[in-house]
């Protein structure tokens, strides 16, 4: 396999230096590892030893399990990874009767581990800088739309004439500086995982959403599942004759743990930051994305409380999705409060101030980067001027499937109705398919009351948008007398006498006769088609933005290189990086200090009856009966529950191995301090911390609570 020098200095022609100082953030590519001599800061592993292409190496043992990170830690294809990643696939195995949220899951024997649905496995094998191919696929094309289109179609080739050239592997393109540098990262992906141990929930989320995004913390956001593989070593789906799959490297797990100030580092799979972006992306941000969605994101949780509240079965089925609504909502709380707290708008104008001071005072300059940052606040100005509609849009069609269905047959007829009379047969067919797999697809987590009284939610909310920008479907339909009143009626009508509401009276309606369904009128559907042409004018207008920005991001990256020559590292992009750190704790506000570690003891107090804190009372009588003394190494006086350090993660870091500076397994990455949610916009070692669960707790919840002694032989830690 090639081996080839990744880094930004690469991607645009920077000489290649080493480090003179630990880099005040980082989430690094495996090809940086050689600049940042981590022998330095305490690492006592080289970089091959990190990663390599052509032996063994610590990356090995490291898997992207969904949309989080874990590892293996045994020869048998065990990985451990959060709780909270594990969780859809928990809630998707529960019901009433076997309520694996509230009670946990532990297989006592393989022949007892059940399907991880919707899980799979990815171990990144290797990687290839193919920047040049793709740039030269659009070299030329001016117009923005269809450059971006370019790079997308280039993209793609790439992947396939990889998959062609090695079909047991999956093969992903990542754009790791926009418009500018590629990578084709090349990946061995496992579908057939299995649940081995999840703790109860009282365990693995204890504290709750009033926890979440907190510290001092006390949850065991752990959880075990396996990889199987079919016996010839290939990644099929779940099969009763497949194997444990026996991965080439897997880590150590250290049972002593760390102490304070001791070096650190995570290998994972981080998603997207944002840090190299100009004011007018973070305006959007703040003034838009961020409190919209939580809005919006407030009512369905607040929504879903209530039905769980009065039926357990319905909050079984909508835990997971609530679950992950809250977590966004409170991370984007934290977003908006870091953004005011340090002013990074304002901080971003002032260099941007600064950068045109620059250009206007040197004739180079103003001839290749005049008028870039103007451009900039043009094309941020326009997505602000859809903000509104283009959000209600997205979130009405993510969150409602009456809705999500009524503009997909409101699509499929306009189709039908624009296809060349030659070839409309053929065309009905397709749409037909597309349309019943669309109807299928909606009812996921599904209530007919939350879909109904959501979909009031958002028609009401339409009705206040600014003169210029209101739906004519909806003045037409609402927008005389008690509107309010007008669009409960048109609901109550619409789920009480139509199959809407109902999948499989939906999709027995569809299949009598699909053309009859399609061509359906009223006022659902009046309304779905007007929603149609708005997000396709929505579309043509992101599709424009969007590759002007892809444009002129790359001039406004070269720029700051310019102006403030430094080792830029690419925006996280959920490919495999690198950060290290120390076990810290730090200052949140003026006068508090917190230290690195929570014990359990701090969690038995901290415990109530009921709530986000009610007490696993097998972990109470543990603790009370066992010796603990073999948990407390070197030096605490309880066992360890929480650890904190100063590494530079984000979201997709969940379950990310934490590790000593001999690559043992010391800790399991879940959360980010409320201060550090800012991270994915800046990073600054005062105010970022990062929490994971100790491995101490770990190995002691499945040694004292669970009784899963043999879960702690085949990590042979016992």
């Amino acid at each position: 396999m090639k081996k080839i020098l990744l880094s930004s200095a690469l991607a645009f022609g920077l000489a290649s230096a080493v480090f003179a100082s630990p880099p005040d953030e980082g989430m690094f590519p495996m090809s940086e590892l050689k600049r940042l001599n981590l022998q330095a800061k305490g690492m006592q592993l080289t970089p091959e030893q990190l990663f390599s292409t052509e032996g063994t190496s610590l990356v090995q043992a490291l898997v992207r399990v969904g949309g989080c990170t874990g590892s293996f830690v045994s020869e048998e294809g065990l990985i451990i990874t959060n709780h909270h990643c594990a969780f859809g696939a928990v809630a998707a195995a529960s019901s009433v009767e076997n309520d694996y949220i509230s009670q946990g899951f532990l297989a006592k024997d393989k022949s007892l581990e059940i399907p991880a649905a919707g899980l799979t496995v990815r171990i990144t094998t290797s990687y290839d800088d193919v920047s040049a191919q793709v740039l030269a696929a659009v070299a030329g094309i001016s117009d923005p739309a269809a450059r971006l289109e370019g790079i997308r179609r280039a993209m793609r080739s790439i992947e396939q004439a990889a998959k062609a050239k090695d079909p047991k592997q999956a093969h992903e393109v990542s754009e790791m500086f926009v418009g500018r540098s590629y990578v084709l990262f090349h990946y061995q992906t496992i579908q057939d995982i299995r649940m081995v141990y999840v703790p109860p929930r009282n365990i693995g989320e204890f504290g709750g959403e009033s926890d979440n995004w907190m510290w001092p913390r006390h949850n065991g956001d752990f959880a075990f599942v396996r990889a199987y593989v079919a016996p010839d070593g290939s990644g099929a789906a779940f099969s009763k004759d497949n194997v444990p799959f026996k991965p080439a490297n897997h880590l150590k797990v250290n049972p002593n743990g760390v102490q304070e100030d001791d070096f650190v580092f995570i290998m994972g799979y981080p998603g997207r930051t944002f840090r190299h972006y100009p004011a007018g992306f973070l305006e959007y941000q703040r003034d838009h994305l961020l409190p919209y969605t939580s809005q919006t994101f407030d009512w369905l949780i607040d929504y879903m409380k209530g039905l769980g509240a009065a039926d357990e079965a319905k909050g079984i089925a909508l835990a997971s999705r609530q679950k992950g609504l809250a977590n966004t909502t409170k991370n984007y709380k934290g977003k908006l409060q870091g953004l005011k707290r340090i002013d990074l708008v304002a901080q971003k104008r002032t260099e941007e101030d600064q950068m045109r001071a620059a250009i206007a005072a040197d004739p180079a300059l103003q001839a290749r980067y005049g008028g870039l940052l103007e451009r900039l606040d043009s094309l941020y100005g326009q997505m602000k001027t859809d903000a509104s509609r283009n959000m209600w849009l997205s979130y009405f069609m993510r969150n409602s499937a009456t809705m999500q269905i009524a503009v997909a047959t409101a699509e499929a007829r306009q189709v039908i109705e624009v296809a060349d009379k030659a070839v409309q047969d053929s065309v009905r067919e397709a749409v037909h398919k597309r349309l019943r797999t669309a109807i299928e697809r909606s009812f996921g987590a599904y209530d007919v009351s939350l879909d109904r009284d959501f979909m009031a939610y958002m028609l009401n909310q339409a009705m206040d948008w600014p003169a210029d920008q209101q739906m004519s479907s909806l003045n037409s339909l609402f927008g005389k007398g008690d509107r309010a009143q007008k669009i409960d009626k048109m609901l109550n009508r619409i789920f009480s006498k139509t199959a809407f509401g109902n999948k499989e009276a939906l999709l027995a309606l569809y299949d009598k006769n699909p053309a009859k369904f399609i061509s359906q009128r009223g006022d659902l559907m009046f309304i779905a088609s007007e929603m149609h042409m708005m997000q396709q004018f929505l579309r043509v207008n992101d599709q424009n933005t969007n590759g002007a920005l892809s444009a002129a991001l790359p001039e406004f990256l070269e720029l700051k290189l310019t102006l403030q020559p430094k080792d830029f590292v690419p925006d996280a992009n959920s490919t495999l990086r690198l950060t290290y750190g120390y076990i810290r704790g730090y200052e949140p506000e003026d006068g508090v200090y917190q230290t690195p570690f929570t014990t359990i003891s701090g969690l038995i107090a901290k415990g109530e009856k009921s709530g986000d804190y009610e007490i696993n009372e097998g972990l109470v009588a543990a603790y009370k009966d066992q010796d603990i003394s073999q948990y407390m190494k070197p030096s605490l006086k309880d066992v360890p529950v929480g650890i904190l350090y100063n590494m530079d993660t984000t979201g997709g870091n969940s379950g990310s191995p934490v590790m000593n500076a001999k690559g043992e397994l010391i800790g399991v990455n879940f959360d980010r301090a409320y201060t550090a949610t800012i991270n994915d916009f800046a990073w600054n070692e005062a105010y970022s911390r990062s929490i994971g669960v100790d491995i101490r707790f770990v190995l002691w919840v499945v040694d004292k609570v669970a009784k899963a002694d043999f879960l702690l032989k085949e990590m042979k830690v016992k």
